[in-house]
């Protein structure tokens, strides 16, 4: 007998096959595409702290070019500096383009202290900075 096609109970069998690998495929997709979104935002927060210390350098330890450091940064009695400045300000100021998630604009606070920065950061509902 000369056989052309697929039986029936062929094509279901390969359905539910295909459906069972769907169910162990799509979580594990999720939980990578959640976890490359966070490393993202982490890499983000840190070019926020380089672009952060070269503010700090450009307006409070070597000023350049008139620049002098905002009045919510002060001189430690070490030569350090401490204090805040926002994300807007960095954007505006040219040493870091807008930080986005998801399409989202992203504001934030630099806290300095002893000339280390910290970054919050809070893109809407989407994201904001994990607490330590």
């Amino acid at each position: 007998m000369n056989k052309k096609g697929f039986t029936l109970v062929e094509i279901l069998a390969v359905i539910a096959l295909i459906g069972a690998v769907m169910l162990l495929i799509i979580p594990n997709m999720a939980r990578i595409f959640g976890n490359s979104m966070d490393k993202t935002m982490q890499l983000q927060e840190a070019g926020v702290k380089e672009a952060a210390l070269l503010y700090l350098e450009d307006y409070c330890k070597n000023p350049i070019r008139g620049k002098s450091c905002p009045s919510t940064i002060t001189r430690n009695t070490d030569y350090t500096f401490s204090g805040t400045v926002s994300l807007a300000t960095l954007v505006s100021e040219k040493y870091i383009d807008a930080v986005k998630y998801q399409e989202t604009v992203c504001s934030g606070t630099i806290t300095y202290t002893n000339n280390k920065p910290s970054v919050s950061l809070v893109c809407g509902e989407a994201y904001s900075t994990p607490s330590n």
